[in-house]
């Protein structure tokens, strides 16, 4: 909730939304409100606070309804999770990025790649880009 719907809930009446706004934002500079502010978000960050042993325990709990419903790939998923979450499974992955012209490879080399990799109609797009087309 924005300060500006704040001040119109809290039952002032304003010409529009530019006057709740300022007004909104004079009050809040006001002690008494700051303090009163502060005291009502205490509570709320207490209980958003997550911890490893809160998220391994979560973890766990969804490990065992999922074994107990028989559903596998949510099983294997929540032991993966407790496995990154306790240390013991590193997930990570390794991507390069390489800047190359088409004209530092065959039309052989192309078109072994993209068929491995790529698709028909990729294959026919590079070798126009290079002036030859390999499949007529």
């Amino acid at each position: 909730m924005t300060q500006t719907e704040a001040y119109k809930l809290s039952g002032y009446n304003v010409a529009n939304d530019n006057v709740a706004a300022a007004n909104a934002s004079r009050l809040l500079k006001t002690a008494k409100i700051a303090e009163r502010i502060s005291s009502l978000r205490k509570p709320m960050a207490v209980d958003a606070t997550v911890t490893l042993s809160w998220l391994i325990q979560q973890a766990k709990e969804v490990l065992a309804s999922a074994k107990a419903d028989a559903s596998h790939a949510a099983s294997i998923a929540a032991i993966k999770e407790l496995g990154i979450l306790s240390g013991e499974r590193i997930e990570q992955s390794i991507r390069t990025n390489r800047n190359i012209t088409v004209d530092e490879y065959s039309d052989e080399d192309l078109t072994a790649y993209l068929a491995s990799n790529g698709s028909a109609g990729a294959i026919a797009e590079a070798s126009r880009a290079k002036g030859s087309d390999p499949v007529h």
